[in-house]
């Protein structure tokens, strides 16, 4: 009652301003309140998709790193793979060297091998001749 008194001198519609303000405030209060809340929540959110973003940087970073090493490790085996096959290839020149040598090796050894048999059969006919000649006798 004491408060009613106080707004007596100034009229009903002071009593009505000073309570639509206490409402207002009332409901202002609320209204902050629950825009604050909201604002905790969207930071919290933004919190969690930084830190998926985070999560996501450092995966993808792990798989470059992987990537990295298998590429490495492929182009080392090339390089091996590389190297065996310039040996193979030195080896298969060097076996179709030897293989020439040994071809011309076979010509001639062919070709002396036909003259020692003709000079055999010439032999040959010289005995038979000479054997001829001494039955006849």
């Amino acid at each position: 009652m004491e408060v009613l008194k106080l707004f007596v001198p100034y009229g009903p519609a002071w009593l009505g301003g000073v309570l639509l303000a206490l409402i207002a405030f009332y409901f202002g209060r609320q209204f902050l309140e629950e825009y604050k809340l909201q604002n905790e929540r969207k930071s919290a959110l933004d919190i969690k998709r930084e830190e998926r973003k985070q999560d996501e940087v450092k995966e993808r970073a792990q798989r470059d790193r992987e990537r990295s090493e298998m590429e490495g490790r492929i182009a080392a085996q090339m390089e091996r793979s590389n190297s065996l096959m310039e040996a193979m290839k030195t080896l298969m020149e060097s076996v179709v060297a030897s293989n020439d040598v040994l071809h011309s090796d076979l010509v001639h050894s062919q070709a002396r091998s036909q003259g020692m048999a003709q000079k055999v059969d010439h032999i040959c006919d010289r005995v038979d001749l000479l054997y001829d000649k001494e039955s006849t006798r």
